[in-house]
C-alpha cells in the first residue's frame, strides 16, 4: 500500500466510482457522496426483498401516533371505517403476542399491540 503524506492510497468503496485516492487507513469511500450513494443502494435493496413491510410497520406507526389517545386503563377503541379513512395497513406484518387480556391474542408492530372485537380495533401502547 502506498503512503504518502500520513495518508494511504486506496480505491473507493463504492462500485461505481472505482477512484483511487489518498485517505486514513481505515477510509473506505473517497467523499461523502460516494458513502451516501453506497448506502442509499444498499437499503433500497433490502427494502425491494423486504416487499414494502418496513413501510406498511411505518405508516402503521405514523397513523397511530396521531390517532392514539389512551383511557386511564392505557387502551384506545379504534373503529375499523376511522383506520380505513386514515389508510391504515390492515396487511402490515405483525407478531402475535400471548395475553389476557383478549381471549389470549394480541398483534403487535413497533410499540403498539391490538386486537379486533367486531367492527373496532382495541389498541394498546406497550412502552
Amino acid at each position: 500500500m502506498k503512503y504518502k503524506d500520513g495518508k494511504y492510497l486506496q480505491v473507493c468503496g463504492f462500485i461505481l466510482c472505482g477512484i483511487e485516492f489518498y485517505g486514513r487507513l481505515n477510509q473506505i469511500y473517497c467523499s461523502p457522496q460516494c458513502k451516501q450513494a453506497h448506502n442509499n443502494r444498499k437499503t433500497s435493496r433490502v427494502n425491494r426483498l423486504a416487499n414494502g413491510a418496513d413501510t406498511k410497520i411505518r405508516k402503521a406507526i405514523r397513523i397511530m401516533m396521531r390517532l392514539f389517545k389512551p383511557d386511564e386503563e392505557g387502551k384506545m377503541v379504534i373503529s375499523m371505517v376511522v383506520l380505513a379513512y386514515n389508510a391504515f395497513p390492515f396487511d402490515l406484518p405483525t407478531t402475535l403476542i400471548k395475553d389476557d387480556r383478549c381471549s389470549g391474542e394480541l398483534y403487535s408492530f413497533g410499540l403498539f399491540s391490538f386486537y379486533r372485537d367486531g367492527e373496532n380495533f382495541i389498541f394498546y401502547k406497550t412502552q
